[in-house]
């Protein structure tokens, strides 16, 4: 019975905290999709438009008022509120 109690418990949280992350007022995009979106391609934190002026992850993420997470290579922006 201790197990079936940990199971429903567990079920509970997992339920509960769904709404909540669904709440987040801001979202991450990832670089390369953010590059390809534009009609480039991104190679080695670089995005590279096709013409000679190629931009860095970092660049470009704050263009889009971003915040670039280096760690996880994603611009995190604000949501709509």
């Amino acid at each position: 019975m201790g197990s079936r109690k940990m199971l429903v418990t567990t079920a509970m949280v997992a339920l509960l905290a769904l709404p909540l992350a669904a709440c987040s007022s801001s979202m991450r995009l990832k670089s390369q999709k953010i590059c390809a979106s534009t009609g480039g391609t991104y190679s080695g934190n670089t995005c590279n438009p096709g013409t000679p002026k190629a931009k860095t992850a970092t660049q470009m993420c704050q263009a889009h008022g971003g915040v670039y997470i280096t760690a996880l290579d994603m611009c995190e922006m604000e949501g709509d509120k």
